[in-house]
């Protein structure tokens, strides 16, 4: 039960990366807004610690688990793979079908109808699904099916992290990653819980933003404000309970802020619910 300790794969909706770049206003404007790519790029090394990161927080491991599979009972269905795909949006539908285009016949291509069902009516039942778990966890062990994990959730969470730092002026390592992580949590559907609102209530409460000339330090701190604030008290009742239990990995981020790590050069140490993590 891990994964719901840490609060992870609780997204609200399907992510789509236009929507975060039409769709968050935030303040100032100037010619730091037309970040380049560059600017806030990670290298391999810093990627690999913002992954770290983000497994720790999904699973409390450093090496992400694709063969997760579980029903945490929030209305999602079941919760899967390195960064929590749930079969009650199109994410797990989404795997499966360009996983199954490359392996034909692999035993998890017969849930394929049921999944489609369940993504059409964002449906979190997980009848129709027996043995699915099983068969989840045995294509994981394909380097191929964690291949499509990996880019499924890159297009659905780094990518849009990346492109939102790069608008906001977020340059340091630890704020694409900080970005990024919340992605991964929250989603950046419009709603009041994800990633698009605490932007802009961060935004509103830092008065302005990095690209407007708020210090970046100053920012980050007003959005880790908001977003523990968010997972004591979610708007959706359905992630309360699991949401509130994960305040620490905020915390994590911050501690991270706080001791001038925003670089993400390893060596690193986080802790975790009272777990130390070395990441390198």
């Amino acid at each position: 039960m891990l994964r719901s300790l840490l609060g992870g794969g609780l997204r609200l909706a399907q992510i789509v990366v236009p929507v975060v770049l039409a769709s968050v206003v935030v303040a100032g404007c100037g010619t730091n807004r037309d970040r380049t790519q560059a600017d806030v790029a990670l290298t391999p090394a810093q990627r690999r610690v913002a992954d770290q990161l983000v497994a720790i927080f999904e699973n409390g491991t450093t090496e992400p688990r694709y063969d997760y599979v579980e029903d945490l009972g929030d209305g999602r269905g079941y919760t899967c793979g390195k960064i929590g795909f749930t079969t009650s949006s199109t994410e797990v539908r989404d795997v499966v079908e360009a996983y199954a285009a490359r392996r034909s016949a692999t035993p998890l291509a017969p849930y394929l109808p049921r999944l489609r069902a369940l993504a059409a009516t964002g449906d979190g039942a997980v009848t129709g699904l027996s043995g699915f778990p099983g068969a989840w966890a045995g294509a994981a062990a394909d380097p191929s099916f964690r291949q499509v994990q990996d880019a499924l959730a890159d297009r659905l969470t780094y990518e849009p992290a990346v492109a939102l730092a790069r608008r906001l002026g977020v340059r340091t390592p630890l704020g694409v990653a900080i970005l990024f992580d919340t992605a991964v949590q929250h989603g950046v559907a419009e709603d009041p819980d994800g990633l698009p609102s605490l932007v802009s209530r961060a935004s509103a409460a830092a008065g302005g933003d990095p690209a407007g000339g708020v210090a970046e330090r100053i920012w980050l701190n007003a959005f880790l404000d908001l977003r523990a604030e968010t997972l004591r008290r979610p708007s959706n009742s359905a992630t309360q309970q699991v949401w509130a239990e994960s305040v620490d990995r905020v915390q994590a981020l911050r501690k991270l802020l706080t001791d001038d790590r925003a670089d993400l050069q390893p060596p690193l140490t986080v802790t975790v619910f009272g777990t130390r993590h070395e990441l390198r």
